[in-house]
C-alpha cells in the first residue's frame, strides 16, 4: 500500500499556470503536480485553487514552505496559505479505478482501460482518457449532454454535427457512435484539449469522422454550418455571449443541446437563445445544474 506526502498553496486562478512554471518543478522534485479549485466564483478569475506538490517520500517541509513562499512574494501576491501532510494510505490504484468507474448516459456507457470489455451489450460504449481535457461523462452537465444526445439521435439522424468547446471530445464521439454517418466537428480554444480530442476519436475508431480543430468562434469560417445537431457543454456566461453565433449554426429542424449552467442561471440563457429564434424542447436536471435542448 502506497504512502503520499504533500505540500501545497493556494492561489487566485489567474496566478496558478505562472506560478506553476516559476516553481518547475522536475521528474525528482515531486511525483507529480496538480491543482484543484477549493473555492468556485461566478467569475473564474476569482476563483481560489490549490497547486498541489505530491511525494513518494516525505519532503523537505521547510525547504518547501520557503521555495512556494518566495515566489508569491516575487509575484506580488499577498500572502498565501501553505499546507503541508501525508495524504491518508490507501489503494491507490483501486481508489482511482473506483473514481475513474464506468459511467452509464442513456445508451453511453463510458469507460477507461481498465474496464475494457465490461460494456453491457446492447450499449454505446466509449473508451475515454480525458487527460489534460475537460469532459469524463461524470460532471453532470457532461451527463445531461449525453443524455440529450441520446433522446435526439433516437428519434433523427443527424447528418452534420458540431460539438464546441470538445475538451476531451465525449460529446463529439457520443454523436458519432449514436449515427450511422453524421460527420462531426470538435472544436476547442484549447490546443492540448483538441489533441486529447483527436486521440479518443482515434481510439475509438471515430478518426475519420470527428475533424478537431482549434476554435472558439461558433462563425469561424472552418465550421461548415449550418449543422443538424449542435452542443456547446461551456458557461452560462459564454453561452449568453454566443447565443448569435450558436443559434445561426443550428440548421431549421436541427437542435442545439447548452450545458454548463445552474439552474438559476437558466431563465438568462434560455431567453437570449428564445431572441434569437429557436424554441425551448426540454430541460434535463441534475444536481442543480441544467442541460437545455432547442429546436428551430
Amino acid at each position: 500500500m502506497a504512502s503520499f506526502w504533500f505540500v501545497e498553496i493556494e492561489l487566485p486562478f489567474p496566478a496558478l499556470a505562472p506560478f506553476e512554471d516559476l516553481l518547475g518543478v522536475e521528474a525528482e522534485d515531486g511525483v507529480a503536480l496538480s491543482s484543484y479549485e477549493v473555492a468556485p466564483m461566478p467569475d473564474p478569475d476569482t476563483a481560489q485553487w490549490r497547486l498541489q506538490v505530491l511525494f513518494d517520500t516525505p519532503p523537505d517541509e521547510a525547504a518547501w514552505r520557503r521555495r512556494l513562499a518566495a515566489i508569491a512574494a516575487g509575484m506580488n501576491l499577498p500572502a498565501a496559505p501553505i499546507f503541508a501532510g501525508k495524504l491518508p494510505d490507501q489503494d491507490w490504484v483501486r481508489h482511482t479505478n473506483t473514481l475513474n468507474a464506468p459511467v452509464r448516459a442513456g445508451r453511453f456507457f463510458l469507460y477507461g482501460a481498465h474496464d475494457a470489455g465490461s460494456a453491457p451489450p446492447g450499449c454505446l460504449s466509449l473508451l475515454l482518457d480525458a487527460g489534460l481535457a475537460f469532459g469524463t461523462g461524470r460532471a453532470p452537465s457532461t451527463f445531461g449532454c449525453l443524455e440529450a444526445i441520446d433522446r435526439i439521435c433516437r428519434r433523427q439522424q443527424p447528418r452534420h454535427v458540431l460539438d464546441l468547446g470538445t475538451g476531451s471530445g465525449v460529446l463529439a464521439m457520443a454523436a458519432a457512435r449514436a449515427t450511422s454517418r453524421a460527420r462531426i466537428w470538435a472544436a476547442d480554444i484549447d490546443p492540448v484539449a483538441v489533441q486529447v480530442a483527436r486521440e479518443n476519436a482515434r481510439l475509438n475508431g471515430l478518426g475519420a469522422r470527428i475533424h478537431c480543430l482549434v476554435a472558439s468562434n461558433p462563425l469561424d469560417k472552418r465550421l461548415p454550418g449550418p449543422f443538424d445537431l449542435v452542443v456547446a457543454n461551456i458557461l452560462a456566461g459564454p453561452l449568453c455571449a454566443m447565443a448569435h453565433g450558436l443559434a445561426a449554426q443550428v440548421a431549421p429542424g436541427g437542435h442545439l443541446v447548452l450545458s454548463g449552467l445552474l439552474a438559476k442561471e437558466e431563465r438568462r440563457v434560455a431567453a437570449d437563445y428564445r431572441a434569437q429564434g429557436l424554441s425551448f424542447s426540454a430541460r434535463l436536471p441534475r444536481e442543480g445544474w441544467h442541460t437545455l435542448i432547442f429546436k428551430r
